[in-house]
């Protein structure tokens, strides 16, 4: 593995994603699709909840910026309230899932193919409103990402954005004992510092994503210096995983672009 390429590494590894994250590439039913043309609005955006619909804009002929999005999952239902939608994500079989859905469905988005750790290929004040599930976290450095996202919002414009709580990294299931944690890794975690070679080919051999832990300070501090007021927030999990058994992983946020 190249320490320098990890994000097209991270790319690759979700084009061939393993089991323990197939619930994060299945695209949405067609039954769901139509109950969201009927009005339906549930998307997740950080586990197991759905987010709260107070927390949207009117969706009719906003400007989505679905970033870091694709699998065909919140996207089809943005569409179906009458969004202009624009889908990024660095995972081909990821994009291919939003336009296999988008032809079945019949409808029209825009699907770019971006890396989030990079420049956004698109023009200041975009957006109404940019929709982020958990992807930060495979990013090394996610201060130019607040900024970006400053830049390609409107004034007055809603981020939605999730991101795994910093704790999550301390902690390795105990392979030798069935539903137990260890305390394995010091704050903040790096992988491509914090992990040996073999440990990083491991990590390749069981087709996982490297992820890096984030502070508070980067999470929620450096968006608040982006440019962004956070109005709400909440705290999610998967609804069955291990590490339910101990904490709520995920964190939820609603911001507005000052």
């Amino acid at each position: 593995m190249n320490k320098n390429d990890y994000t097209n590494y991270n790319s690759a590894t979700w084009d061939n994603i393993n089991e323990c994250l197939v619930d994060k590439t299945t695209v949405i039913s067609h039954e769901d699709y139509i109950a969201a043309k009927n009005g339906v609005l549930n998307v997740s955006l950080a586990g197991a909840k759905m987010v709260p619909r107070e927390w949207f804009p009117p969706l009719k002929d906003a400007d989505v910026l679905a970033l870091a999005c694709g699998g065909g999952q919140q996207c089809p239902v943005f569409a179906a309230h009458g969004a202009k939608v624009t889908v990024t994500d660095f995972s081909d079989n990821q994009l291919a899932n939003e336009k296999y859905v988008m032809e079945r469905e019949e409808y029209d988005i825009n699907i770019v193919k971006a890396d989030l750790s990079k420049p956004f290929p698109f023009a200041d004040s975009s957006f109404d409103m940019i929709f982020n599930p958990i992807s930060n976290c495979y990013i090394e450095d996610i201060l130019p990402m607040w900024k970006e996202c400053a830049r390609v919002i409107k004034s007055g414009g809603i981020l939605m954005m999730a991101f795994v709580k910093e704790e999550l990294f301390l902690f390795e299931p105990d392979f030798k004992k069935e539903d137990v944690l260890i305390s394995r890794h010091p704050l903040p975690f790096n992988p491509l510092k914090d992990l040996s070679q073999e440990e990083l080919e491991q990590k390749q051999n069981m087709q996982m994503p490297l992820a890096f832990s984030h502070t508070l300070t980067e999470q929620i501090g450096e968006l608040i210096k982006a440019g962004f007021e956070i109005t709400d927030i909440y705290e999610d999990c998967d609804g069955g995983g291990l590490i339910d058994k101990y904490m709520n992983a995920y964190v939820a946020v609603r911001a507005v672009r000052k």
